[in-house]
């Protein structure tokens, strides 16, 4: 991912992220449920910068991604792209390296929640080698829209 680094998520990266959920998703989470996530003991953060200047606080974030580590596996909750970066391959780069390294820690599987109407997501995660291994009825409860749910089982990587 030439020009573009990843980093754990921090309590400063908040507010760029939170600009980038808004636009991304009907029920978006505020700054309070990103600040939980760093909290919690099993969730794993990620922001992706785009590098700009000298030190990160000027390289803004284009990208995040959250997740928690269940036993074996890993439930990917939210990833999104600021708008003016999708359609490059970015969601691509940085949920493949985040899967492979990962796989390096015992993770056998990755499962994620999409909504049925997001055939964008669908599509990116089939790519990525996701299956559609079911259906959560009126899962979204802003829609009552249901919910694909996805699994891709990780090889290990030593």
């Amino acid at each position: 991912m030439k020009g573009l680094t990843i980093n754990l998520m921090s309590e400063k990266d908040i507010e760029q992220v939170v600009e980038i959920e808004a636009v991304s998703f009907l029920n978006p989470w505020g700054a309070l449920s990103f600040l939980t996530e760093l909290s919690c003991e099993n969730a794993h953060s990620f922001i992706l910068r785009l590098k700009k200047g000298k030190s990160d606080k000027d390289d803004p974030v284009v990208a995040y991604l959250c997740f928690r580590v269940i036993i074996d596996m890993m439930h990917i909750l939210k990833i999104a792209v600021k708008p003016e970066h999708r359609r490059r391959g970015i969601a691509y780069a940085f949920l493949t390296e985040c899967l492979e390294s990962f796989s390096r820690r015992e993770i056998k599987a990755a499962f994620l929640e999409v909504r049925e109407s997001n055939t964008a997501g669908m599509g990116l995660y089939q790519k990525l080698g996701f299956h559609i291994i079911g259906k959560r009825p009126g899962y979204y409860t802003d829609t009552w829209e249901d919910a694909i749910l996805m699994q891709k089982n990780l090889e290990r990587r030593v």
